[in-house]
Parts: structure tokens; sequence; C-alpha cells
């Protein structure tokens, strides 16, 4: 397992289901991020942050039965932290502002991949086109 795998992993251990239950009032400010994100270096970005934000509310408002609950921790994490203003790279670096926080979600969504790719053909969506690069 890689450090950055790691960092996802044991950032999804330390998500309590208080802190599930309180992250569903991000979940607005997530989408508005999927949809306002400027980050033309990693343009898979905006998609895979949606499809992870989809994945989230369906969970947590249970709309979709999770069968692997690290994924959903990880998930919860991985989204956390990109609405984070401090994180190991700062989104105002230009050119490289996202890369960590591309990096993060790419983790989730290689690291869950059966659980994601379940959620994504139930959903009805192309999970080949939201992994790419992941």
């Amino acid at each position: 397992m890689n450090s950055l795998n790691e960092f996802v992993l044991r950032g999804g251990q330390t998500v309590t289901a208080g802190e599930m239950d309180a992250f569903r009032r991000k979940l607005p400010f997530l989408k508005v991020k999927a949809e306002t994100l400027e980050a033309a270096e990693f343009p898979h970005l905006n998609e895979q942050t949606r499809f992870l934000v989809r994945y989230a509310e369906d969970v947590l408002d249970g709309a979709y039965a999770c069968s692997d609950l690290q994924a959903i921790a990880e998930t919860v994490f991985a989204l956390g932290y990109l609405l984070k203003d401090v994180d190991i790279i700062p989104d105002t670096v230009p050119g490289k502002g996202y890369a960590d926080d591309s990096l993060v979600l790419r983790a989730v969504l290689s690291s869950h991949e059966e659980e994601l790719r379940a959620f994504a053909a139930k959903s009805g969506i192309d999970f080949e086109k939201i992994s790419i690069g992941a």
C-alpha cells in the first residue's frame, strides 16, 4: 500500500458516525464546488467529485445500501479534504493546487472500485468514464 492510500485509509478510520451525519450539511457546498472547480490540469476532478458526492448522498440518505463501510468513510474523508481551506498543497498554487485533492479522490476510487462500480451501475453511470486515471 502506498503512503497516499494509507493516508486516506487512516483518514477514513477516523470518521465517526456523528461526523458522517454532520457531513450531510456539507453536500450542497460540495455540489457547488464540483461545478465551479477550475482545475484544467486535472480534467477528471470535477466529474469524480460529482460522482463521489452522489455516492455519499445516496448512502447517507439510505437510498443506496453500502456494502463497504470503509468506502463511505473514506469518501467522506476525501470529500471533506477537498473542502478544507488548508491542505498539503494550497489550492491557490497555480497549476498544482488541486493535485493533492485529485490524488485523494483517486485513491478512494481505486481502493473501493468494486463498491463504487456497483453504485455506478445501479445509478446508470459509466464508471469507466469516472475512473479514468484513478
